[in-house]
């Protein structure tokens, strides 16, 4: 099936399913691709490695990625399910029998990465860069995905592998909204006056090229 998806832009479709099938919101987190954990993504990524020179955070100036998800929220994703007021209510509303950072928890499939596949990373490391790129077990390697530029066959070469392709706003959104939902059966933390979910918002995580997506 993933190969035949494939050679039909299977990233689009199964995207594009997601969006619009609330059912379908795991289709990213039980991918067959195994998880290498944030630490390998840092290996190459964080202010010591990565050259910054074509790289704007959040603040408009020069930055590494790793260093912009240990300041954004999802770092702290897994710390945040616990010891605050809009926790202990989403766990009352949502009735869990055990703790919202047990095994199992519903709450893990947002507030975690990779909950449902053979090999997830540990929970605590929170929502990390492999939820939003995709488990990175086959494509972790630099001539896999370090020299994809503007090219449409290294990308796709790259999706193939398992990587999200974060660069197309529809898939981005998709992949996003895996989670940003209002419905509270799948996400009880949610809250009415809750701030509307937009993908358009890169401010929030800016960590790539000065150049990218509208």
């Amino acid at each position: 099936m993933r190969q035949t998806v494939g050679l039909l832009g299977a990233a689009s479709f199964i995207a594009i399913v997601t969006l619009f099938n609330p059912s379908a919101r795991l289709a990213y987190a039980q991918s067959s691709h195994g998880y290498v954990g944030e630490s390998q993504c840092e290996n190459c990524h964080d202010s010591t490695h990565e050259a910054l020179k074509n790289l704007i955070g959040p603040d408009g100036n020069p930055t590494d990625p790793v260093t912009v998800w240990k300041a954004d929220k999802h770092s702290q994703a897994f710390n945040r399910l616990v010891g605050n007021d809009a926790a202990t209510a989403a766990v009352a509303k949502a009735h869990l029998a055990g703790g919202p950072q047990d095994d199992g928890s519903m709450c893990l499939k947002c507030h975690a990465t990779g909950v449902g596949s053979a090999n997830p990373p540990d929970p605590s490391e929170g929502t990390t860069c492999e939820a939003c790129h995709g488990p990175a077990a086959d494509w972790v390697s630099a001539d896999a995905h370090g020299h994809i530029n503007d090219d449409p066959a290294k990308m796709q070469a790259a999706v193939a592998l398992g990587m999200i392709n974060v660069r197309d706003m529809t898939i981005r959104e998709a992949n996003c909204r895996t989670c940003h939902v209002k419905d509270t059966s799948l996400r009880p933390c949610y809250v009415s006056n809750e701030a509307p979910f937009s993908v358009h918002n890169d401010k929030k995580f800016r960590h790539w090229r000065k150049k990218i997506p509208d």
